[in-house]
């Protein structure tokens, strides 16, 4: 099999990296609007050759990935469309998937395609911080269109599990609703911790010397590449809005209890959310 990789950076150059270390590609080539990334993807064990052309760059590609931000790839598919041959499965790795689903079912020359959405990452952006096992163990969600043959599915399935991930079938809607809760509005509560504590420290100038690890833990991803994550919230609008309303809510009844001095309700909510975590994340709690 031969692909291409529209995006070589973190997600985009970690992809290459590991089916090239799994031996899933005959060949793998990327495309980006920079030489110097290219230059370092191959660098890197990325990619086998780079091209600044996009219709030079997916050629022949028995699959093409789609590894930009989220608006990126809704903006380049009307030129991408044609290029593509008929054979040719496109599978995008972008964050949201109802609006690129959505865009994808107007283009008449994209006849092969899934979205898709490693749910793996860090805060960190870039080539350099690729790795061939950033995908090991992760859920990778697989959204396939209203109609969409098995073989496509069968193999997409298999490269994913090549990998070291866990492919996992999702409608787009119901995607977008649960990464709403569990990555995008995250981020957000992490923006706003990063901006309270930026508030304080002006009356307060030694703030920051009080900013251990639980302040480095929370705030972790407020340090995420802001296009994409404004890319993430202005095409998830609706289920993240949603979100933020709950959390106003239950920071609005945490407010009532602190300021009440309602000790047992706070600490029962406090060991509620202790357990909703541990169950969430399959943990046993240790206290």
């Amino acid at each position: 099999m031969r692909i291409t990789i529209i995006g070589v950076g973190l997600l985009g150059g970690s992809f290459g990296m590991a089916v090239r270390k799994a031996g899933a590609a005959e060949r793998v080539a990327g495309v980006d609007l920079d030489r110097s990334v290219l230059d370092r993807a191959l660098e890197r064990g990325a990619i086998d050759g780079g091209y600044l052309d996009m219709a030079e760059g997916v050629e022949g590609a028995d699959l093409v990935v789609l590894a930009t931000p989220v608006r990126s790839i809704l903006d380049m598919l009307p030129g991408l469309a044609p290029m593509l041959g008929g054979e040719t499965i496109l599978l995008d790795l972008g964050s949201t998937k109802e609006a690129i689903v959505s865009a994808v079912a107007g283009q008449a020359g994209i006849r092969r395609y899934v979205g898709g959405h490693p749910m793996a990452g860090t805060e960190h952006t870039g080539i350099d911080h690729a790795d061939d096992g950033l995908f090991q163990d992760a859920t990778f969600a697989l959204v396939p269109p209203p109609e969409v043959d098995e073989g496509t599915l069968d193999l997409l399935k298999d490269l994913v599990r090549r990998i070291g991930a866990r492919p996992v079938l999702i409608p787009a809607d119901r995607h977008d609703r649960i990464v709403s809760v569990t990555s995008h509005l995250p981020y957000l509560l992490s923006v706003v911790l990063a901006l309270a504590a930026e508030k304080a420290s002006r009356e307060e100038e030694r703030l920051g010397e009080f900013a251990a690890s639980g302040f480095r833990d929370t705030t972790r991803l407020a340090a995420s590449t802001v296009r994409v994550m404004a890319d993430i919230c202005l095409t998830n609008g609706r289920p993240l809005l949603r979100g933020i309303e709950d959390a106003r809510r239950l920071l609005d009844d945490l407010s009532v209890l602190i300021e009440e001095g309602r000790e047992s309700e706070l600490v029962k909510t406090l060991s509620k959310a202790q357990e909703s975590r541990a169950a969430l994340l399959g943990e046993r709690r240790t206290d």
